[in-house]
C-alpha cells in the first residue's frame, strides 16, 4: 500500500492533520505482519510526526517540482515498490498503472470559484475532476462534501465514500484562568476575547467576525477583543477594508500562524470561538474548540452543521447582527455557556480517527477488488 506522504513534511495544516491522524490510527488498527504502508515523500518526515511502527516504510525521493513528482515519479515509485494500491490527495496522475484512491476534502473551487485565485481555479478544474474519474474510490470528509462531489462531478454514488475526520490529538480542557494567564504572557492577549482560527482567505469570511465583534462592542458595550489566528492567504485586501470600516482602537489582534500546541491554550482562554466560513468540507477548528469545551458560533455553510451539531450555535454567514447578539447571549449567561460547553464536549467525542481509518481501509479493499 503506497501513501503520498509529502504533506507530513510541512507545517501544521488541516491536510497534514488528516494524514497524520489517519496514519496514526492505521498503526493501531493494522497488523504489520500482514500489511505494509510505504510512505512516499520528497523530504524526510520529521521525527515525532508518526508513532514508531513496523507498519511504515518511508521512501524519500527528492524532486525539484512537486507537480512533476506527482505526475511522473510517484507512479514509477508505486510500480517499483510493488504497491497494490496508492492513496493520494486530489491529484491522480494519468500514468498510474497501480489502482488509486484519492482524498478530495471538498470542491469549493467549483461551488464558488471567486474564493480562489485564478491560477488555482484553473489548475483545480483541470486536475481534480479527471483525477476523480481515474481513481477507483474518492474519499471525502463529510456527507455534505460527498453529495457535492457526486452531483457536480457526475460520479457514481458507490464510488464516493465519506470518511469524516477524527479529533486531532492534544485538544482538551484547561482551567480557564491558567489558559488566560498563558495567553497574556505568550501573546499579550487580554481577556475577554473571541478567537477566530483559519487561513486568511475569502472563503473563511473573517470580515464577518470583525463586524460581529464590532457590533457587540458598540451595541452591547462588551469589552471584547478579537484574536485572528492563521496563515497568510490572499484575503489581505478584504481584511484591511473590514479593519478600516469597523475597527477603532486596538481590539483586533492578528497573531499569524500558531502551532497546535499553542492553539489548545488559546481555545481554552477564549470566551467564544467564531467560525463564519461560507463553506467547509469539514471544519477542524470548530471541532478542536469544542474538544476544549469552548463555546462555538459557526456558520451553517457546507458541512459545518455535521461537525458542530448541537455542540454550538449555527448562524447564516451573512448576518453579523445575529452573530453579535449570539456573542452577547453567551457572555451574559453562565448557565447557557456552561450548558453549551457540556454539549460541545459530547459532540467532539463523536469524531474518532480510528473510525476514519476503519472506513478508509474498507474503501481500500473495495478499490482493490473492483478492478
Amino acid at each position: 500500500m503506497g501513501i503520498d506522504a509529502r504533506l507530513l513534511t510541512g507545517a501544521y495544516t488541516g491536510d497534514r492533520t488528516y494524514w497524520r491522524g489517519l496514519l496514526t490510527a492505521f498503526s493501531q488498527l493494522l497488523d504489520p505482519k500482514a500489511h505494509r504502508l510505504i510512505l512516499f515523500s520528497t523530504r524526510l518526515i520529521p521525527d515525532g510526526t508518526l508513532p514508531e511502527s513496523p507498519l511504515y516504510e518511508h521512501v524519500v525521493a527528492p524532486a525539484r517540482s512537486d507537480r512533476l513528482w506527482s505526475l511522473f515519479q510517484l507512479p514509477k515509485l508505486a510500480r517499483t515498490h510493488g504497491c497494490d494500491l496508492v492513496h493520494t490527495q486530489y491529484t491522480v496522475s494519468p500514468f498510474f498503472r497501480t489502482p488509486t484512491v484519492t482524498t478530495v476534502h471538498d470542491i469549493s473551487f467549483l461551488i464558488e470559484p471567486r474564493w480562489f485565485p485564478l491560477k488555482d481555479r484553473i489548475l483545480l478544474r483541470l486536475t481534480v475532476p479527471a483525477s476523480c474519474r481515474r481513481a477507483r474510490r474518492v474519499l471525502t470528509v463529510s456527507e455534505t462534501s460527498r453529495e457535492d462531489i457526486i452531483e457536480r462531478l457526475g460520479l457514481p454514488p458507490e464510488k464516493v465514500v465519506a470518511t469524516p475526520n477524527g479529533l486531532p490529538e492534544g485538544f482538551h480542557p484547561i482551567p480557564k484562568a491558567e489558559a488566560q494567564a498563558w495567553a497574556r504572557e505568550r501573546y499579550g492577549i487580554q481577556s475577554p476575547f473571541a478567537l477566530a482560527v483559519g487561513v486568511l482567505q475569502p472563503r473563511k469570511n473573517w470580515q464577518l467576525a470583525i463586524q460581529a465583534v464590532a457590533l457587540a462592542r458598540e451595541q452591547y458595550e462588551l469589552p471584547l477583543t478579537l484574536v485572528l489566528t492563521g496563515k497568510a492567504g490572499w484575503a489581505r485586501r478584504l481584511l484591511d477594508h473590514a479593519k478600516r470600516v469597523w475597527v477603532q482602537g486596538d481590539w483586533l489582534i492578528e497573531t499569524g500562524y500558531v502551532p497546535d500546541e499553542h492553539l489548545v491554550w488559546l481555545y481554552n482562554a477564549a470566551e467564544v470561538m467564531l467560525y463564519p466560513s461560507f463553506y467547509e468540507g469539514f471544519g477542524l477548528p470548530p471541532l478542536e474548540a469544542m474538544a476544549c469545551g469552548t463555546p462555538v458560533i459557526a456558520s451553517n455553510g457546507g458541512a459545518l452543521p455535521e461537525v458542530v451539531g448541537s455542540g454550538g450555535i449555527l448562524l447564516p454567514p451573512d448576518q453579523p447582527g445575529m452573530w453579535a447578539n449570539a456573542i452577547r447571549t453567551l457572555l451574559a449567561s453562565d448557565a447557557y455557556r456552561n450548558a453549551l460547553t457540556e454539549q460541545a464536549l459530547t459532540q467532539a467525542k463523536r469524531f474518532s480517527w480510528r473510525t476514519t481509518a476503519e472506513r478508509t481501509w474498507q474503501a481500500y479493499q473495495q478499490a482493490v477488488n473492483c478492478g
